[in-house]
């Protein structure tokens, strides 16, 4: 196996807030991330899913220096990453890049598209000559299926397919090695969704790009992921090969994930519902984070928080029963 590119170890990220009210509540510890732990290989793609709130979009901000460890530590082809306010993350930025979940939002619509995809070289100062850097930025654009024409478009004028090839070849265009993609095709029709997803598994084929993929869509997920890892309240409950994970879930919060999937059937598929509302990520109930709402949970649950144990077939589960099955 090729040297790690991404090592993340124990992350924290922990806020510090009123309970109650803001002039006369409780200090209370509010766990965004508690305990995190994945690495990346190039050329691999590593899923997060999970309910909103879990930590997942925390987790990808504190790997690209966006938020502060509370603790743990972080490594980039062995180098630990430094604080947020470091000067060295203006060279590390040549190395990871995010696509975001809205493209609109994340360009200027003021600004011809081009523009806009030149830009990092001018930052970084890469390229000897605007002419230059516009014929990097226009090969970029070619192999993000975009045309010449598209240079002098302004965002409004593109479609939202369109929009997300920009933002993706604004990413590529310091050829990183790699991507952290945040919900990257919540915001296109399913057709587009195809068409983006296809886009960046060829792109990883052909540049051995690493991608962090944060995903509701759980179909989508399986299909680009090489490992997957399902968060809940801040912490991994669940981690292995997507075919496994998908087909048989070991975790009961993983197994009604799995259940939600819309399928194209016309023979019925049991549905399990979780009861309520996860916990708020400063009550986080003792145990097992997850018992109140499990069909299966045993006093143990209540009282004992599981690690994440390695079963049989190579996947880690954070379960009591899972974990002696």
């Amino acid at each position: 196996m090729s040297a790690g590119l991404l090592e993340a170890s124990d992350l924290v990220r922990h806020y510090q807030v009123r309970k109650g009210g803001r002039l006369f509540g409780e200090n209370a510890t509010l766990r965004a991330v508690d305990g995190v732990s994945f690495s990346l290989q190039p050329g691999r793609t590593l899923g997060l899913v999970g309910e909103s709130g879990c930590g997942k979009t925390t987790t990808a901000r504190l790997v690209l220096g966006l938020l502060p460890l509370t603790s743990g530590e972080i490594r980039l082809e062995g180098e630990v990453l430094p604080a947020t306010q470091s000067k060295r993350w203006r060279d590390l930025r040549r190395v990871m890049q995010m696509v975001y979940q809205n493209p609109l939002a994340a360009l200027d619509r003021r600004i011809e598209v081009g523009r806009q995809v030149m830009e990092p070289l001018a930052i970084h100062g890469i390229g000897k000559s605007k002419a230059e850097r516009r014929d990097r930025a226009m090969a970029i654009l070619e192999s993000v299926g975009l045309q010449a024409h598209h240079f002098i478009r302004y965002p409004h004028e593109l479609s939202g397919g369109q929009r997300q090839r920009i933002v993706l070849a604004r990413a590529l265009i310091l050829e990183p090695r790699l991507l952290v993609c945040d919900e990257p095709i919540s915001a296109l029709d399913v057709s587009i969704q195809a068409q983006v997803v296809n886009l960046l598994l060829d792109l990883q084929a052909k540049m051995g790009l690493a991608y962090l993929f944060i995903s509701h869509d759980l179909r989508m997920v399986r299909q680009v992921s090489h490992e997957v890892a399902v968060m809940y309240l801040g912490r991994i409950v669940e981690r292995g090969d997507p075919d496994r994970l998908f087909t048989a879930p070991a975790h009961p919060y993983t197994q009604a994930l799995v259940s939600a999937i819309p399928v194209a059937t016309r023979t019925r598929r049991q549905r399990l519902i979780l009861k309520g509302d996860p916990p708020n990520s400063v009550d986080i109930p003792a145990g097992c984070a997850f018992h109140a709402r499990c069909p299966m949970a045993v006093a143990r649950c209540r009282s004992e928080t599981p690690a994440l144990r390695a079963l049989e077939d190579g996947r880690q589960v954070a379960c009591h029963l899972a974990a002696a099955s």
